[in-house]
């Protein structure tokens, strides 16, 4: 019983492997499956399916078909029921005898009055006969017999040779049998274009097998046979895709009708990335050609996805493809991915996607898409996380699965903590993934609990990946966590590489933004970011008003500013930030008391605790005449924030014009630079305070070049500082 459970055991393991395999061959990650399909037969080395899978890995190998044959008939000898694995095995044959579009290949039988006694003819025609039987020892006898009789006839010596790689699989003999056909015949350009073909293609000599296609066209340089493998086997084997453009234009060139190499022609265009449009219209010739050849449909599909922008167009291909493989699962994964992220429509995506799970309810990749799309898009995230869990259960060593289950706790369900051990289990399974990394560090970054960790799996993303945009992005974010030059500096790299990488990244740009005005004070370095921001995030208020800011310090015309702070006021009526920025524009560049005053109340109402909103209002106070109660709004607003340097700037200026003490009002913008050292702000208030008292003038110089050393460029720093000390309210 123990072994009887073991064997099942094993079984059902190795069940889920050819499933993984399957998968990963349908994705495109053949050397993963490969590896899959290995493991399996090291478990289980008499598997039939598991020799079956590892032939259909190889067999879109290029220079592999050999091996894949090879497992291929270790399959049907496991199995002899396998009438796929046969089938398989006969297409890698198919693949390699397309037939040259000339005649003269068939060697015509003699007149029986002209034929030989020796029965060689006859023999031939056996030879033919078992082949059309598709019996092919019996034909293989008939050829041996057809050479012992004849050892000089370099045909017979190619048919050989055919035979023995394309339908037996003997690739060794096989190239034995086209050598001597060229050692009897050097211009036998068939026979050096054959074992071209399955030198390069079946047994991994590309560049022996290359040279012989070359030799083949420079015998017949008008076969398009020879152009069309050689192009082949430049782009699949070589990478040289300029030179496989060249080849398979000549053989298409030399027969119009020659679908496969349209075919090809269009693919090659597809890799090289430059030519979509030539990619298309050789694609297209093909369809025409033939209009059910499913790699050719597949191809479109792609092209119209990934280089064309055409979404449309290549859902009707996939619906084509529908009715030629209707039980493809591939088809319906494809089409919900289009109409998820390109198209927009989640609900036609999420019946593609069960369309798919129809077929495969066991896919993962589709069941983790159908629960990103139904807590991300629809907002429905139990059912996300419950298609994330059956992803989950059936891939839990998926890192990919594991962060897309973190994401949907952090973000959709916020179950902090478990999103967190979701992240981790994800790099458990793979250290060195970027995305899981990335979501952890943001996870810490946001969560302020451990910025450590958050720093290190950040810097591992973009070790990783070292153009992950996101990872970047609160990489540089989480600087500007930290204090001092360091920091600003960490952070000021990282942002920045975020836009070189991603220009229009709107959290990057917001930071850096909002880095540049209260962290650097240099607006005037972030004016063409903060210019972008509102061209991409002009519905965002918080966009609005930093843009503004930054025009304060920066433009001449006050207008414009206040043209911005009066359209993040429209988008956020209710929001405090809009209203002060609003405020303070309207008191201190335009000279507005009832504006400002109006403003600066509806900002204090909606948050009771800004400092620099109740220096404002002292100012307002102070201009109608309310003399008493202004000096309680400075009170009140080092109260709620002793270490605000503005606030400490506002109370200085303040007891400069209302003739307070002098002494006082210097020690308070004493107070404001030591908060601030890198804001010229206070220097330069500070110069001009100074200059108000003529035995002070070598300060006044040390202050005033402190000030224009940190200000923004052109920046009239003395009269930016009289805005405050001589209030444009007051002169009112």
């Amino acid at each position: 019983m123990c072994l009887m459970a073991e064997l099942l055991d094993i079984h059902a393991t190795a069940a889920e492997f050819l499933a993984l395999a399957a998968h990963q061959l349908a994705t495109g990650e053949v050397d993963e499956a490969e590896n899959t399909a290995r493991a399996v037969l090291k478990i289980a080395p008499k598997s039939a399916a598991g020799w079956h899978m590892l032939g259909d890995v190889l067999s879109v190998l290029p220079g592999r078909r050999g091996e894949a044959s090879d497992a291929y008939d270790k399959a049907v000898r496991l199995d002899p029921e396998d009438s796929e694995a046969t089938a398989a095995q006969n297409d890698l044959a198919a693949r390699a005898t397309l037939k040259p579009n000339k005649t003269r290949r068939e060697r015509g039988l003699s007149l029986p009055y002209l034929a030989p006694s020796d029965g060689k003819e006859r023999l031939i025609s056996e030879a033919r006969a078992a082949e059309a039987r598709e019996q092919w020892q019996d034909a293989r006898k008939a050829w041996e017999t057809v050479l012992e009789i004849d050892p000089s006839d370099t045909w017979a010596w190619s048919q050989y040779g055919h035979l023995l790689s394309v339908n037996l699989h003997q690739y060794d003999d096989a190239e034995a049998a086209f050598r001597r056909a060229v050692e009897e015949d050097p211009t036998d350009d068939w026979a050096w274009g054959k074992m071209g073909i399955m030198l390069a293609d079946f047994m991994g000599r590309v560049k022996e097998g290359q040279e012989m296609l070359r030799r083949a066209i420079t015998l017949d340089p008008g076969e398009c046979y020879y152009h069309g493998w050689l192009g082949w086997s430049l782009y699949r084997q070589s990478n040289d895709l300029e030179g496989a453009e060249r080849e398979l234009m000549e053989a298409a060139r030399l027969w119009p009708d020659y679908q496969w190499a349209f075919f090809h022609l269009g693919f090659v265009r597809m890799e090289m990335g430059d030519r979509p449009k030539k990619a298309e219209e050789a694609l297209l010739k093909a369809d025409a050609l033939q209009t059910d050849d499913i790699p050719v449909l597949y191809a479109l599909a792609s092209l119209y996805e990934e280089q064309l922008n055409r979404p449309r167009k290549a859902i009707r291909i996939y619906e084509r493809l529908a009715k030629l493989v209707p039980t493809d699962p591939l088809i319906f994964r494809n089409m919900g991915m289009l109409y998820q992220s390109a198209l927009g429509e989640p609900q036609k995506a999420v019946v593609a996607y069960e369309k798919a799970l129809s077929f495969n309810p066991t896919d993962f990749d589709v069941l983790t898409r159908l629960g990103w799309l139904h807590w991300e898009v629809l907002a429905d995230v139990e059912t996300g996380l419950q298609y994330l869990n059956s992803a989950a259960e059936q891939a839990p060593d998926s890192a990919w699965v594991c962060t897309h289950m973190g994401q949907a706790l952090h973000h959709g369900a916020g179950r902090i903590q478990e999103a967190e051990q979701w992240f981790l289990k994800a790099l458990e399974n793979d250290s060195k993934y970027d995305w899981a990394h990335a979501m952890l560090g943001a996870l810490h970054c946001e969560q302020g609990t451990d910025l450590v960790a958050a720093e290190h799996h950040l810097r591992e993303a973009v070790r990783i990946s070292p153009d992950y945009t996101f990872a970047w992005a609160r990489l540089g974010r989480l600087m500007l966590l930290r204090e001092g030059e360091g920091g600003n500096q960490a952070a000021w790299q990282a942002l920045t590489k975020a836009l070189e990488l991603s220009p229009g990244n709107i959290d990057a740009l917001s930071d850096i933004v909002w880095m540049g005005i209260y962290r650097l004070f240099r607006p005037d370095l972030v004016l063409e970011y903060a210019e972008k921001l509102v061209s991409r995030d002009g519905s965002n208020a918080f966009s609005r008003v930093l843009y503004s800011y930054a025009l304060r310090y920066t433009s001449d015309d006050p207008a414009a500013a206040l043209a911005q702070a009066q359209e993040a006021i429209n988008l956020q009526p209710d929001d405090h930030y809009p209203w002060h920025a609003y405020g303070e524009i309207l008191l201190h560049e335009i000279g507005d008391l009832e504006g400002a005053e109006e403003a600066l109340l509806r900002a204090a109402s909606l948050q009771h605790d800004c400092a620099s909103t109740d220096s404002d209002l002292g100012l307002v106070r102070y201009a109608i005449g309310r003399y008493e109660a202004a000096p309680g709004y400075f009170e009140r607003a080092l109260e709620h924030d002793s270490e605000c340097a503005a606030a400490w700037r506002a109370y200085g200026c303040f007891l400069h014009y209302s003739g307070g003490d002098t002494t006082l009002a210097e020690e308070a913008m004493e107070r404001a630079i030591a908060l601030e050292e890198e804001n010229f702000e206070g220097w330069a208030l500070m110069a001009a305070f100074l200059m108000l008292d003529e035995d002070r003038a070598d300060e006044v110089q040390e202050f005033l070049g402190a000030a224009q050393e940190r200000a923004p460029e052109g920046l009239d720093v003395i009269g930016w500082a009289m805005k405050y000390l001589q209030p444009r309210v007051l002169a009112a």
